[in-house]
């Protein structure tokens, strides 16, 4: 499948993070913010509890606006847009939240199939394709269309919420907390999942998450969060070698699971 793409797809980076600040009352969330998201990266954005992880995904999304700074994804302003224009860029971005979201009313076939119909109008025969083809894409067959969420394991329910935002065919895909609470098992699929999907449908991956273990497991590039900046950018092992001792405090407790001194 092609990923749906905005006119301003030149740049190297998916998405960029300028000097972003964000105020609620006298709470200063974020204090300057700067990020260079790679297209086709998996990137992870972890930090403490409080520390604004999903303000910043809410803000990339265009749900919320920065006091001051700027994102840019593809190189287009969604900080700045008009609300046509950031509805636009939004259709290009796909989000799986931590509970999956679905809507329980509906069977799986038809929440899969909600932005299909309100963005596309499909013919009923195409759509039935479109759904069968994005169940089978996250390990899932057609008969589980009719089906409803309340019959669904909590794995399954993951399956069929990244089923839906990958329905419009986006070129960056978020993940709000996907593996917190989960099993070890169900945490394992959900990891593969990610990465399986990110290289078939050839996405730029963003991941909020605290689950440090998951993120040396799957991301290329690690986003630490701390007193509202980026403390450390990088890969994962570059967390060894930073004298920070803020970045060293938080991934001490996998420094000693890898046994690494």
């Amino acid at each position: 499948m092609t990923p749906a793409t905005s006119s301003s797809t030149k740049s190297a980076n998916a998405i960029e993070v300028v000097d972003l600040h964000k105020h609620f009352g006298k709470f200063h969330v974020h204090r300057g913010i700067n990020l260079k998201i790679k297209r086709g990266s998996i990137t992870y954005i972890m930090g403490g509890s409080g520390v604004g992880k999903s303000v910043l995904l809410k803000q990339l999304m265009g749900f919320l606006k920065p006091t001051s700074g700027d994102i840019l994804i593809h190189g287009e302003s969604i900080s700045s847009a008009l609300p046509d224009d950031v509805r636009r860029i939004r259709r290009g971005m796909g989000i799986l939240f931590q509970n999956g979201a679905l809507f329980d009313s509906m069977s799986v076939y038809d929440n899969v199939a909600f932005a299909l119909r309100e963005q596309l109008k499909l013919p009923k025969s195409e759509l039935d394709a479109r759904v069968e083809a994005h169940l089978k894409s996250v390990g899932l067959g057609f008969e589980h269309a009719v089906k409803m969420p309340s019959d669904l394991s909590g794995g399954q329910r993951k399956r069929v919420a990244l089923a839906r935002a990958i329905a419009l065919q986006p070129s960056i895909m978020m993940y709000d907390e996907p593996t917190t609470g989960l099993d070890p098992l169900t945490t394992e699929m959900v990891t593969n999942l990610i990465r399986d999907t990110n290289r078939e449908h050839n996405l730029t991956t963003l991941v909020i998450s605290h689950d440090i273990h998951v993120a040396f497991d799957v991301a290329e590039e690690i986003a630490f969060i701390k007193d509202g900046v980026v403390k450390f950018f990088g890969p994962p092992e570059g967390v060894w070698t930073q004298s920070d001792p803020d970045v060293r405090v938080f991934f001490k407790s996998e420094q000693k699971r890898l046994g690494v001194s």
